[in-house]
């Protein structure tokens, strides 16, 4: 908005910024602060014309307010519309579990098989039972993989 305040027509501009502005407000009717700074443009270019249910979106953005392995509360709203858990900033495996899984697996990816060690540091912490699923981040549902079986199994 700022880049445009001296254009001798910003019209367009300004009804976009409405635009947005209104559909925030129509989506998420319940305002909370950490709602600012969010990249809502570049949400509403993609989201715009999807119908939601905001009762529904409510009690989701509720439930994910009250989940202790939740760390971002601002990317409740981001991860609402895109369905990626990377904006909740999940808690993670602490490097005890993790050393404590990687000693039990005796350093193999389950993925891999017995004929491959790797390192602790060649390898990532993984859940299990997923957190979308109601896995939580705890050492029974731990497991260590390697670099290559995690991030192709989560798309990283």
């Amino acid at each position: 908005m700022s880049k445009h305040q001296h254009d001798q027509n910003a019209g367009a501009l300004w009804r976009y910024f409405k635009d947005v502005i209104s559909w925030v407000k129509i989506t998420f009717p319940v305002y909370r602060k950490e709602m600012k700074g969010i990249e809502w443009g570049t949400l509403y270019n993609k989201y715009k014309d999807i119908v939601y249910d905001t009762k529904k979106l409510e009690k989701e953005i509720l439930k994910l307010i009250d989940d202790d392995e939740v760390q971002s509360i601002k990317g409740i709203y981001v991860y609402i519309l895109t369905g990626e858990e990377k904006y909740l900033n999940l808690r993670g495996f602490d490097d005890k579990i993790k050393r404590k899984v990687y000693e039990k697996q005796k350093g193999i990816c389950p993925r891999c098989g017995k004929d491959k060690h790797y390192e602790l540091s060649e390898m990532e912490a993984d859940h299990i039972k997923p957190w979308h699923e109601g896995g939580k981040t705890t050492e029974d549902n731990c497991q260590m993989l390697c670099l290559q079986h995690n991030r192709s199994k989560s798309g990283k």
